[in-house]
């Protein structure tokens, strides 16, 4: 049987990294036996990745390290690197360094190094060249945004995995307003938040706070205060898979959702809602991962709007439901299309 090594560790209070992940390896394990670094993940967070009985998990990467080197030696042999978002850093160009050789080895025995779904958080001229040498080593490289392919100069643009999942269910009644904002910025203005409760009035959606990343519980309760209607927290004890569906049987029941988080509003599309990325600031980033499945222009900036331009400005996005899901399905396909090619079980 093919052994393939795959890095997945993540944030432990992040069902999106959840979400990405399970998809990510349910491909994934078409092509041969998962050998996943987990590092120091909670049992609940690797419960709710669903893995297989053959799937073997690893707490230690130099153990896992070993483990890899050892079935090169065997033959059939492939690494594949996490998805998510790439920090060109000093440090984490020393420690993707580290795995050279054993990507080296891997190549040179006729196995493949993938790299399928990342994306760089922002770009660094000072290591960026250090970290193209590296990738250029990738049997494939599918980068999850546009800009990210631009700046490293190869590869191509793939969806984000977190679309992968979903089953948007059309006997369920779009009644809700989801939203969900960050801790670490700044809350919504007064405008913004008397925009969100003229225009949920005006549709009869019942505002629903949500928190799909655990740190944000707070501001999740400060949005609820501000804006009324209903409340779905999760405090960190909280039980990971049974958190997912509970969000998933929201979004079901959602027709907008609200948010600068980027796994809250592609979960959402997954299932079926509109997203709308409603900041106060410039955000690129969420921006440009659902320009990568054609859905453009869903970044709605709030600075010098009136609450009504916002509400108005609302309710032409929210007419882009029968778009969304043209695009969400469209990327499904691409994504299967290109972890067939990627995985094609040649070698």
């Amino acid at each position: 049987m093919r052994r393939i090594y795959v890095r997945g560790t993540g944030q432990e209070d992040n069902i999106g990294d959840v979400i990405l992940r399970r998809a990510f390896f349910d491909e994934l394990s078409r092509a041969g036996q998962l050998h996943i670094l987990l590092g120091e993940a909670s049992a609940d967070f690797i419960d709710s990745l669903r893995l297989r009985a053959s799937d073997v998990v690893y707490r230690d990467a130099d153990t896992w390290r070993r483990s890899a080197y050892r079935s090169v030696l065997r033959g059939r042999t492939w690494w594949v690197d996490k998805p998510g978002e790439l920090l060109l850093q000093e440090d984490i160009y020393k420690g993707q360094r580290r795995l050279l050789p054993l990507i080296l080895a891997i190549r040179v025995r006729g196995g493949r190094a993938l790299r399928l779904g990342v994306g760089q958080r922002k770009p660094n001229s000072a290591v960026i060249a250090r970290f193209r040498r590296l990738y250029r080593l990738s049997s494939m490289v599918a980068w999850r945004d546009v800009a990210s392919r631009e700046h490293f100069g190869f590869g191509e643009v793939m969806p984000d995995w977190g679309f992968l999942p979903g089953a948007p269910d059309d006997a369920k009644r779009r009644h809700r307003l989801v939203v969900s904002y960050r801790g670490d910025r700044q809350p919504l203005s007064e405008e913004t938040a008397a925009a969100i409760r003229a225009f949920a009035e005006r549709n009869g959606l019942t505002v629903t706070v949500i928190t799909q990343v655990a740190r944000d519980s707070e501001r999740s309760k400060e949005l609820h205060r501000d804006l009324g209607g209903d409340l779905l927290d999760w405090e960190v004890v909280a039980d990971h898979a049974a958190q997912e569906d509970r969000l998933r049987e929201i979004y079901l029941e959602t027709a907008v959702a609200l948010s600068d988080r980027l796994h809250v509003l592609i979960v959402a599309a997954a299932e079926g809602a509109v997203p709308v990325n409603l900041v106060a600031e410039p955000d690129a980033k969420v921006g440009r991962h659902f320009d990568a499945i054609d859905y453009t222009d869903m970044t709605v900036s709030s600075d010098g709007m009136s609450t009504q331009q916002l509400v108005d400005t609302l309710e032409r996005q929210a007419a882009r439901s029968a778009e969304i899901a043209e695009r969400v399905d469209a990327a499904r396909h691409r994504i299967r299309e290109i972890a067939h090619r990627a995985l094609a079980t040649r070698s």
